[in-house]
């Protein structure tokens, strides 16, 4: 894995970090602030497939799923901290893509990669 500094606040650079440690760790190859004609915060190559991994902090950061489809990923993650965000951004995608780009569209919080280590994230900001 190449490993590069990731963008975004503190946080969201955290998140980049552990997520990609978690993703090596299952074998894949996870690369922080990859360039495909657009940053993404992590692009994966699993087998046959590459996904684009967006950490979402925030609803209102503009997604650009539709940007990463069209630079040749198979597949977007889209990881969220908050139940809150992630039904917003999920109800904002099934508008905005078509029914093909939406079923390539995951929806995570990041809990469900990072169990132990988001509920130590979570304190060191409460």
């Amino acid at each position: 894995m190449v490993r590069e500094k990731g963008k975004g606040g503190l946080r969201h650079q955290e998140f980049q970090r552990h997520l990609a440690d978690y993703f090596i760790s299952q074998g894949k190859i996870a690369v922080v602030e990859a360039f495909i004609g657009k940053n993404v915060d992590i692009l994966l190559n699993d087998a046959d497939k590459t996904i684009a991994v967006e950490i979402q902090l925030s609803p209102k950061h503009c997604l650009q799923v539709k940007e990463d489809f069209r630079l040749g990923c198979d597949e977007v993650w889209i990881v969220c901290e908050s139940t809150n965000i992630l039904s917003n951004i999920k109800s904002k995608l099934r508008h905005e893509l078509d029914k093909t780009l939406y079923r390539k569209t995951r929806f995570y919080l990041i809990e469900h990669f990072l169990p132990h280590k988001n509920k130590k994230l979570q304190n060191k900001t409460e």
